[in-house]
Parts: structure tokens; sequence; C-alpha cells
């Protein structure tokens, strides 16, 4: 389950603040410490009550009343810019009977949907009563990654995302099923970011099955390397051979991998491909190869 992290008191801070704070130290999840220091700060900036408002009038007031430099959707305020590994954001959350949620319909909020996330993050409840989760547990290393593929996922308990409460997403572990708030809520992230989470698939999963229902996020390397072999460049399928054999990033080996197979002119020799990069590769690469033969 997403963990709740228990804060002090806190005397209220400013954004910039908290920004300073989390420059000098940076935020790196895997450490107790950092998630600590990272949620204190949080804490105080969540006990300012002035300046998301603040902010937000005069992100309206910017350009004629079109905001610039989001970065991100609509429901999304940018808080500071990005920094090496991590950035913060506010997310608003309206209710159900809110005209933007009945127009929209409650998945363009990610309502309903049970998901995990390919990163780390801490959140904070800023205003409103706070959405309310079902959380669940899911051995990532236990995971293929395959649409329809059975998971062992684990109910751990329900929270409300009340002020002031701070918990730890972990990354790939915790699995979510979030529904709409009483009334508009805001909440406040602080958001691990490192150029190896684009390699990391995120899910939707269906519940009731226990199975991994759609793969959330897309990754460019297996489109680039179905795009390499289409063109048809000067060794491309040499240079695909080799990236799916060494190359040291599993994800971008599967995406050559996958491309390699596609391509192939018929069942048997697309099986070939896969079980023989199986046959070189250990644990996930492997089970994912086997796994698409099986298919």
């Amino acid at each position: 389950m997403a963990l709740t992290i228990t804060t002090q008191p806190v005397e209220a801070c400013t954004l910039e603040e908290c920004l300073a704070a989390i420059d000098a130290a940076g935020f790196t999840p895997h450490d107790p410490r950092s998630v600590v220091h990272g949620a204190e700060w949080l804490a105080r900036l969540a006990a300012n009550r002035d300046f998301l408002g603040d902010l937000a009038l005069a992100r309206l007031q910017q350009s004629g009343g079109r905001p610039a430099g989001q970065g991100y959707t609509p429901q999304v305020l940018m808080l500071g810019t990005a920094r090496p590994g991590w950035f913060m954001r506010a997310n608003i959350w309206p209710s159900a009977q809110e005209a933007v949620t009945r127009e929209s319909g409650e998945t363009a909020f990610v309502y309903g949907l049970a998901h995990d996330h390919n990163f780390d993050f801490l959140t904070v409840g800023y205003h409103g009563p706070g959405y309310r989760s079902d959380h669940y547990e899911v051995d990532p290393g236990s995971i293929v990654g395959r649409t329809g593929e059975k998971v062992g996922l684990r109910f751990v308990g329900t929270s409300v995302l009340h002020p002031g409460r701070v918990m730890h997403y972990r990354a790939r572990r915790d699995v979510h099923c979030q529904y709409a708030p009483q009334s508009l809520s805001v909440s406040i992230n602080l958001m691990h970011s490192t150029p190896d989470q684009r390699w990391r698939d995120q899910f939707q999963y269906d519940i009731a099955r226990g199975v991994i229902t759609r793969v959330l996020t897309g990754c460019t390397g297996e489109t680039l390397a179905r795009l390499a072999l289409a063109l048809e460049p000067c060794d491309g399928r040499d240079r695909l051979e080799e990236m799916a054999s060494r190359h040291p990033q599993e994800r971008l080996r599967w995406s050559a991998i996958v491309a390699l197979a596609q391509a192939a002119p018929d069942a048997g020799t697309r099986a070939e491909i896969l079980a023989r990069h199986a046959a070189r590769s250990t644990d996930w690469l492997a089970r994912r190869c086997l796994a698409e033969i099986g298919d």
C-alpha cells in the first residue's frame, strides 16, 4: 500500500522556500531520510493556505488568460521548473457533480481506473475532502508486462487524501483505484524524475480479474525500431540485432527484439527470433520473449 508518512505539526513555508530546501538535498525515494525530508517540506508547503490561489490567479493573468509554461495536462499546475531528478506540481480533482467531470467523463481524471505509476512520488492533500483510493500491492519483479497477464494483486486497504496527509507511492509496486472527491480537491506532488523512467511501463489493471488490461505508457523505442526496419537504412537490421543482443537497457533490447520479430516473414521465423533472444537473456527479458512465443 502507498505509505502514509506521519509529519509533526509544521510551520508554513513559501513555495520558494520549499523548492530551495529540496534543491539543497534532492529527492531520492529509495533513501528513507530523503523521503522524510521531502515529506516534511511538502507538509510545510501544504500548511501555506495562500500560495496556490495566488499562483493560479497569476497564471490566469499571463498571456491574456492563456497560462504559459504548464507543460502538463489542464488538471495540473506546475510548481516551479523541473529540477534534475524531481519536480513539483499541484493536481486538481473535480467532484463527480461538476460540469467538467460530467462533460469529460470520470475516466478523463482516471477515476475508477486501477493503475500503477512508473515513478515514485510523494503527495499531500491541500484543499477539499480529498479523493478516496482503494490500494493494492503487486511484486514488480513478477510482472512480464503483457495485456491480459494475470498478476498477483493484493488488496491492502482504503484511504482518503485529506488535507495534510502525506503519502508515498512506490514505483510499480503500489496500485490504486481512486474515486472522485465529494467536492473540488487539490493535492500537491513531489515527483521523482529520471531518464530511465521512459523505459518502465505503467499499467492499468482489471481488479476483479487480476489482470493487466492496458499499457498506459508508450515506448518510443519500439516505434523507432519498426520505423528503422520499414525505411531500410544501410545496415539497419544488423544494428537492430546488435541492440537486441547487447544494449545495457533491457527495455530497449525488447523494443529491438519485438520489431525484428514482427518483421519476420512467417510465424516460425518469428518464434525462432524470440527463442534465440530468450536463450541469450536472463530474468525479465527472457520471460518476455517466451511469453510472446506463446501468444
